[in-house]
């Protein structure tokens, strides 16, 4: 782990991994990588410096209400960047 990480990058990327299967559309590498910046930009950054930091914000992701908006801006996300894709459809 670098210095400093934002565990809500990993948290972002563990939702999205979870429903990218049943998505339509287009699932490449950019389209991706999009979609992860543009709900990490909707959402609060949790900056860790250690495992046992990044830990402490995973459980705390477990609360109803923050597993809730970061489900919203994930699903935000994906259909910005369906409708937006910076490349060729």
């Amino acid at each position: 782990m670098s210095k400093f990480h934002n565990a809500m990058e990993t948290i972002v990327v563990k939702k999205l991994d979870e429903v990218w299967g049943n998505l339509e559309g287009c699932k490449c590498k950019l389209c991706h990588d999009d979609i992860v910046a543009y709900a990490l930009n909707q959402l609060p950054p949790k900056y860790v410096v250690s495992n046992k930091g990044e830990v402490y914000v995973r459980a705390a992701e477990m609360s109803s209400e923050q597993e809730f908006d970061i489900l919203l801006a994930v699903a935000k996300a994906i259909q910005v960047v369906g409708q937006n894709p910076r490349h060729d459809r």
